[in-house]
Formats: structure tokens, sequence, C-alpha cells
């Protein structure tokens, strides 16, 4: 896993998240749409904090079914009716608002079907439910607006939109399971909802920090395009991303097992199963929708389609580049780039030679003698000939002598010329 995250961050394995983003698109969309047909069919089911009502409870002391109890108590008035499989059984009637008469009824009757003398009501006004119900939707709106407000000054206003548009895909989806499994909204569920859009846009938010690093540094001449970049930056995090979800979604499904199965315990089983399939959606939507949507978004200014089809360009004039060194001349045709030579570098290369010196100056007689003191020492080794070398400069004229002096002095060996 470490290697896979290390050459996924530096860019040695990647996976194509923004170039899919039209398959992506398209299974959010079929998944949203399915969770906004559900809100209406067969619809939220909202506990009586939402919508007012009454919930008695009792403990049967000897086994009972639903049946019984909605026959007791009255199909008209039991709207709810579950028994637990604990021991002893708990028998829980939920029914709508009722007057002070009526509910002294329902707990007598509950009383008499379970054998349990204390039955224990709890009565919520429609006021109240619509309070609840109205506080709930300011939260959300305050909390939408704080994200907008701090992604748009951390960052910028097109990755507050799109952090946005991945919060509602994981609200729509999230109360789309709810209406499906037919779980109560409980004040319990709208803790959970809140919770689960922090998860997601701190998620999205460490995405989004890493897509500004990568594309502060575009410019116009620059090799990648904006969605390259983001791309990179999907990939650099997706290990960080799966861990952290991953750590977080297994004590979760262990809290929806115990509360669900187990315990029984309604306000753990709503909790729980938000912040489950919240947190799920949330990781979904931080890699597959939000990150592709800006991406999407940004290739749309005039500077980034610039970048895209300059980008386009570059293979195209590598191409031509190449076969006009292939083709150019028919003696360069079939040899390797490196090995032509360069125009006027055969010119350039070749050693010149040099011409034979004559000296002017001598007569045709024999050469004047030189005094011993004169002789330059010589190597024995002939130098070699250097591709251009310096014009001697002419010696100093000597006075003649008189032919007796020439006559004594004894003969010496002539001065070997330098080639």
């Amino acid at each position: 896993m470490s290697s896979l995250a290390s050459r996924l961050y530096h860019g040695e394995t990647s996976i194509d998240f923004v170039g899919q983003w039209r398959r992506w698109f398209l299974i959010s969309g079929v998944a949203v749409l399915i969770s906004v047909v559900a809100l209406f069919i067969p619809g939220l089911k909202f506990g009586i904090d939402f919508k007012g009502g009454a919930v008695f409870r009792a403990r049967s002391a000897k086994p009972v079914t639903v049946a019984q109890v909605r026959e007791a108590v009255g199909p008209s008035v039991a709207k709810v009716v579950q028994v637990t499989t604990d021991t002893p059984p708990q028998v829980i009637v939920q029914t709508e608002s009722l007057p002070q008469d009526q509910v002294a009824k329902v707990r007598s009757d509950l009383s008499r079907v379970t054998g349990d003398p204390q039955v224990s009501a709890a009565v919520v006004g429609s006021k109240w439910g619509s309070t609840v119900s109205t506080k709930a939707f300011i939260a959300l709106a305050v909390f939408l607006g704080v994200i907008i407000i701090y992604v748009s000054f951390r960052f910028e206003f097109k990755m507050a939109v799109a952090a946005i548009v991945a919060l509602v895909h994981d609200l729509l989806i999230t109360a789309g399971v709810y209406a499906l499994a037919r779980f109560e909204v409980s004040p319990a569920t709208v803790i959970g909802l809140l919770t689960i859009l922090g998860y997601s846009l701190y998620d999205t938010v460490v995405v989004f920090d890493k897509v500004r690093e990568n594309t502060g540094a575009l410019t116009s001449m620059s090799r990648i395009t904006y969605s390259d970049a983001a791309n990179r930056a999907v990939n650099q995090t997706l290990i960080r991303s799966l861990n952290t979800s991953l750590a977080t979604l297994l004590p979760i499904a262990a809290l929806l097992l115990v509360g669900t199965f187990l315990l029984g315990a309604e306000t753990i089983k709503d909790l729980s199963l938000a912040l489950f399939v919240g947190v799920a959606s949330g990781t979904y939507s931080s890699i597959f929708v939000a990150t592709p949507f800006l991406a999407v978004w940004k290739e749309t200014e005039p500077r980034h389609q610039q970048l895209r089809a300059r980008v386009a360009r570059q293979p195209a004039a590598a191409a031509v580049g190449a076969g006009a060194l292939d083709g150019g001349g028919g003696r360069s045709r079939g040899k390797p780039a490196a090995a032509r030579p360069a125009a006027g570098a055969g010119r350039a290369a070749k050693p010149t030679v040099p011409e034979p010196l004559v000296d002017e100056r001598l007569p045709d007689l024999a050469p004047d003698p030189i005094e011993p003191d004169e002789l330059e020492p010589v190597d024995d080794e002939v130098a070699p000939v250097a591709a251009a070398p310096p014009k001697p400069k002419p010696r100093p004229t000597q006075k003649p002598r008189p032919a007796q002096q020439r006559r004594k002095q004894p003969s010496r060996p002539a001065k070997r010329r330098r080639r």
C-alpha cells in the first residue's frame, strides 16, 4: 500500500478520475434521481419530534404480537406498533396527537394486553414538531452559508460551489437511503446529517488544497492542463482519503450492527445509519464529483482553453519536426538525428594544412653563418602540426662579416628547419 501511495503521489501510476467525468456524473445522477423519487414514493418517515404525536412504551410480561397490540389499542389510533426481541420484550406504540382522556385510555389498554402496570407516555405537540423542523432547516442553511464563505475565502468561489454540489449530492443520497430503508427521521438523524456534512467538507477541502498547490504554477507556457494537474492532486490524496474513510466506517458499521440487531436502540440506529451512508457518500463525492466538476468548470475559462489548445498542439508539432529531420535531404535520410552533420559543419571541421614556408629574404648564395650562442635547442621529436599554425615572424637582418673572419670560424651544422 505504501509503494502504491508513493507511485500515485509521484505520478508514476495515475488513475484518470477527471478524464472519466462523464461516467462518474452518470452514476451520481442515477443515484440522486433514485433518491429524489424515494423522497416522494414512499417518502420520509418522520418521528413524533417533527410531526407531533405520542409514544407509549411497555414491558410485556407475556408473549404478545403486533396484531394483538393493534387490536387492543385500536387500529385507527395505533399508527406504528413495534415489539422488540428483548427479554422481556418491549412494546412501542406511536399515535398522533391525542387529548388527555384518550392518552389515559391508550395507557390502560396497553397495560391490559401486556400486563405492565407502568406504561410510559411521551406526548409531543404539533407546534413543537414544526418548531424542531424549522430549526433543523435553519441550521442546515447556516451551515451551507458558512461553507461557501469559508471555502471562497480560503480557496476561490468556484471551489466553494463545487464543495456545495458535493454536499447536496451526499444529502440527497442519505435522505434517499432513509426513505427506502423506512428508518424514522429523528433529531439524531439531523445530528448525523450535520456530522457527515462536516466530514464530506473536510475530505473535499483536503483534495482542493492539493489541487490549488498543483495548479498554482500553471502559466500559458505550461505543458499540462488544469484537468491534468487536478487529476494528479486526486491521485496524490487518494490513499489518504481511503484510509481515513475506512478507519471511520469500521466503528460506524459496528455501531449500526449493535444498535440495530443486538440492542434495538432506535436513537443509535438512526444516528449510525446517517453516519455510515454519509461518510461513504462523502468519500465518493470528494473524488468523483467535486474535483471533476471543478476541473470541467475551470476549463471553460479562456486562459485554460488556450493552454489546452497549446498542449494539444505539442504532440503534432513534435511529429512534424521529426518528419522534417527524417525526410530532409537524400543524404541524411535513414540516419539518426545525432549522426547527421549540421549545416556547414563539414567545412568547419576540415583540418587546414599549412603551406610551406619560403624565406624570400635569402639570397642565391649560402646562408650567412650564425653564432653558436644564437642556436636554439631543438627536440629530436618533431612537434605535431597544429590545425592553424601562426605565421612566423621575420628574423632581423644581420650585417655582413669580412671573408677572413668567416674562414677562421669552424664549420657548424646547419640549423634545422621546423616543419
